[in-house]
């Protein structure tokens, strides 16, 4: 009726006879409790109240229109925001590509990065202050779901200049009586635990002169010349040079590393930040064996 101002016109567009369409003007005007149309007998003309009225009201239809579209872009992941928290690490392996490929398919996602401590990851996802963590998944709490992303084979991690860098692989045997910069259980226990086994199998137990509660802290002393060490792989990445590392002639062991996420958690972000992160983890593997060959080379 605001658009044609002819009640005849209306009505036809309506499809309504011209009876109901001013029945239904007059209920209006008695809920709004304002008069919105001026009738004469030439013409009908929107009143000052209806003016605004018609205003208010087209807003108030394009924003209704405008939440439906972003909850449809929402449900299709297109836009929202996604809170990813990482353990001390993590940069040096999948998660860089992983971020890049999630940007780039979801451009207008908010993607919050958190760095936290292996303490912090399983409590922020049980609390919703993070859709995924990034972890070693051991003893991990029953209201999570995990998938792992890759693994990574523990490596020798030499000061420079250290007689055994000399060897292509090194027996573990030959760190026996060596200082040795080890992980807190309390803090890394996957990687406590894995050494520990390593050793074992060996017939040795490591002559610990410092635990650390990071890779990149073991790194650190380890080029301090502090002793040797065994850490994942990746953590060649964050070396300054001053470190050496060399594959065990023998058996070895991996650590796993885990994309976890909360059981009841459907949401279509968390499963394509998780695709991404497996695409990411099967690319990183393929670059680990990479620096494996090399290394055997």
């Amino acid at each position: 009726m605001a658009e044609e101002l002819h009640f005849g016109r209306a009505a036809e567009r309506l499809n309504l006879s011209q009876p109901p369409l001013s029945a239904a003007i007059k209920r209006l005007e008695t809920q709004v409790g304002v008069k919105l149309f001026g009738r004469t007998s030439r013409k009908v003309l929107l009143t000052p109240a209806g003016q605004v009225y018609l205003r208010e009201v087209r807003q108030i239809l394009e924003r209704l229109s405008e939440a439906a579209e972003a909850a449809r872009r929402e449900e299709r992941g297109e836009s929202g925001q996604l809170s990813v928290g990482y353990k001390s690490g993590s940069l040096n392996t999948a998660l860089p590509q992983a971020v890049r490929l999630f940007r780039q398919q979801h451009p207008d996602v908010e993607l919050k990065l958190y760095e936290m401590n292996v303490f912090e990851v399983q409590p922020a996802l049980l609390r919703g202050d993070v859709q995924v963590g990034l972890l070693y998944p051991a003893r991990l709490d029953l209201r999570l779901s995990f998938e792992v992303m890759f693994s990574e084979p523990l490596m020798l991690a030499l000061p420079q200049g250290h007689p055994l860098a000399r060897l292509d692989r090194v027996p573990l045997r030959l760190i026996a009586n060596e200082p040795f910069v080890r992980y807190q259980r309390v803090v890394q226990p996957e990687c406590y635990d894995a050494i520990s086994e390593l050793c074992r199998s060996a017939g040795f137990w490591p002559q610990v002169v410092q635990e650390v509660a990071t890779g990149s802290a073991a790194v650190s002393l380890i080029s301090a010349g502090l002793g040797v060490g065994l850490v994942p792989s990746s953590q060649r990445q964050a070396s300054d040079g001053r470190v050496e590392y060399r594959f065990l002639d023998g058996p070895t062991v991996s650590v796993d590393f885990a994309a976890a996420w909360h059981r009841t958690d459907s949401s279509v972000l968390t499963a394509a930040f998780v695709a991404q992160m497996r695409a990411a983890g099967q690319a990183f593997t393929k670059q680990e064996q990479g620096f494996a060959g090399l290394l055997a080379g």
